[in-house]
């Protein structure tokens, strides 16, 4: 027997609509290359319906991708929401990402249409557009700066405001089946091909739904957000469509992250929330405490979930002393991306949290999480014994995209089915879950450092690293050695306030890990490189490590 309830399809129609009856009045600041615009949910939800009706007009069909080549802006807000809510398919292009992998994705997906700001023309311009491109709008331009000419192209060039003004604005949208692919999104590829993940309507809703939850990240209308992360990035963590469903303002910065942009936008429109990368936060942290950004600036801040890196707890304490609460998130591309959030539980000492939140957390409702070993079984919650963290929810993926398969399903290797036939995605993280209930990242797969057969983590050397106060940032790599088969090798950023002499980081390991697990090498640079979404490329210092490294000539103190 079935209940008896209506069925309410969970599409981000739904998200539009209820903005437009109960938020209309909240308001979208965007801060672009120094001028302020700000815009009410009312005003961008009458852009949202002409984009749509002039999607309309161009014959979008269901299923078709449109492809956004853009930073964080209303413009892409803008389309997050019309393109889906006309049956398309959103396909965010990492902006940082080599013209070749643009190629790759777009023959791929094939998009009818790509929407550029006009600042990664260039970017655009030295990757191959597919014959499938009809149409390019490009953000940005003004009576001062025109459309650029283009050359050889054979699709349409318009600017997006023009197209926008070239319907009116009656449009309905269609009713859609929530389990229809919404939008997309590409992992990084650092590990390989890269591989294109699909959300559906469904998914998205109900991640958003998460996010406003009291034991998540407890987003709601009383809030402003901050959303730092690229929006290319994994639908920028949820937090654009969170925002939306939830009632929050929001506040976006075009392109700059630099901590005084920042603080600036914090301040004027009233920020109570950000998320990013623990770089911005560092760097805005070592400005703060310089004295060249003034701690009021922050004034109305009060949460940074933090994702793409483990945080240190020098960070937290030094946002707690602003009186802003570092909350600690971990997800990828597949789980939309927050599968773990870090709250602190009932039955929890003061202790016990001090050490607690710096883990990854414990899984937001509705999204399920094993910690396996490598014989196949759960490993226990002693917060000792490790394995892959593998996860299952209705906003995780079921497979990879892969046009050329049949149901578009590949990628079978990075999931596994159970006896019960439940589906679960294989992370590739090597974590730990106490008591609690609470996940530690141990390290990647590919990251654990096997030293004369025994395990290192290059995250606890990170994380023990990133606390001494002379270093910025920090990542630890292995490299071979004909002895031990790898060893840990550090690469350091020093702080920008860092006065002292040159630090000693083997003797300020030595008290918390054993000998044999202490780098013999630290290698100071001026910045680490970054990857296309502003994490460490920790593939690049492996390069490097490789191209210089030699056999490591004192032997380590082995454990006994």
């Amino acid at each position: 027997m079935q209940g008896l309830m209506q069925s309410y399809p969970l599409t981000v129609r739904m998200i539009i609509e209820r903005m437009e009856s109960h938020f209309a009045h909240k308001r979208v600041t965007t801060l672009r290359g120094g001028e302020k615009r700000i815009t009410s949910y009312g005003q961008l939800i009458d852009r949202v319906r002409k984009l749509s009706a002039a999607l309309r007009n161009q014959r979008l069909k269901p299923g078709d991708f449109v492809s956004t080549l853009m930073w964080n802006c209303q413009e892409h807000l803008e389309t997050y929401l019309a393109v889906p809510a006309m049956g398309g398919v959103v396909h965010t292009i990492n902006a940082r990402v080599q013209p070749a992998a643009i190629t790759f994705m777009l023959a791929e997906t094939r998009p009818r249409m790509i929407i550029a700001d006009l600042t990664l023309l260039d970017t655009l311009l030295k990757a191959t557009l597919p014959d499938s491109v009809e149409t390019v709008l490009v953000v940005g331009t003004q009576e001062d700066a025109p459309m650029p000419a283009v050359p050889g192209q054979k699709a349409s060039w318009l600017s997006f405001e023009d197209f926008l003004a070239s319907t009116d604005i009656a449009c309905s949208w269609p009713d859609l089946d929530e389990n229809s692919a919404c939008g997309a999104c590409y992992t990084s590829g650092t590990t390989g091909k890269m591989k294109g993940v699909l959300y559906s309507h469904r998914s998205t809703v109900l991640h958003a739904m998460a996010m406003m939850n009291v034991d998540g990240i407890a987003l709601s209308e009383h809030d402003v957000c901050m959303t730092v992360v690229p929006m290319f990035h994994a639908h920028g963590w949820g937090f654009p469509h969170g925002s939306c469903l939830s009632g929050a303002s929001q506040a976006l910065s075009v392109r700059q992250a630099d901590p005084e942009t920042l603080a600036d936008l914090i301040e004027d429109a009233g920020v109570t929330i950000a998320t990013a990368v623990p770089t911005v936060w560092i760097n805005m942290l070592e400005k703060i405490r310089s004295g060249e950004i003034p701690p009021k600036k922050l004034a109305s801040l009060r949460r940074l979930p933090i994702g793409g890196a483990a945080v240190s707890a020098d960070l937290m304490n030094g946002f707690a002393d602003l009186g802003i609460t570092v909350q600690h998130c971990w997800g990828m591309t597949e789980v939309s991306p927050l599968g773990l959030v870090s709250t602190r539980r009932s039955g929890v000492s003061d202790t016990e949290w001090s050490q607690l939140r710096l883990r990854q957390g414990i899984s937001l409702a509705g999204c399920e999480m094993r910690v396996m070993n490598d014989k196949g079984a759960r490993v226990p919650s002693d917060g000792f014994s490790g394995g892959e963290l593998q996860m299952r929810g209705p906003w995780v993926a079921d497979s990879y995209f892969d046009p050329d398969k049949p149901g578009h399903r590949g990628g079978d290797d990075k999931f596994e089915t159970d006896m019960e036939g439940r589906r679960w995605l294989k992370t590739g993280d090597i974590a730990t879950i106490d008591e609690h209930g609470y996940v530690k990242i141990v390290d990647r797969d590919k990251d654990l450092i096997k030293s004369g057969g025994e395990w290192i983590s290059s995250l606890d050397l990170e994380s023990a690293l990133s606390e001494h106060p002379a270093v910025h940032e920090v990542a630890v790599v292995a490299i071979p050695d004909a002895v031990w088969q790898e060893r840990p090798l550090a690469y350091v950023a020093l702080s920008n306030n860092w006065c002292g002499p040159s630090p000693d980081f083997a003797s300020y390991l030595e008290p918390r890990f054993p000998r044999w697990q202490i780098p013999e090498r630290f290698i100071v640079l001026g910045e680490l490189p970054k990857g296309a979404t502003g994490k460490i490329n920790k593939m690049r210092l492996r390069q490097l490590s490789c191209a210089s490294a030699e056999s490591i000539s004192r032997s380590p103190d082995r454990k006994t």
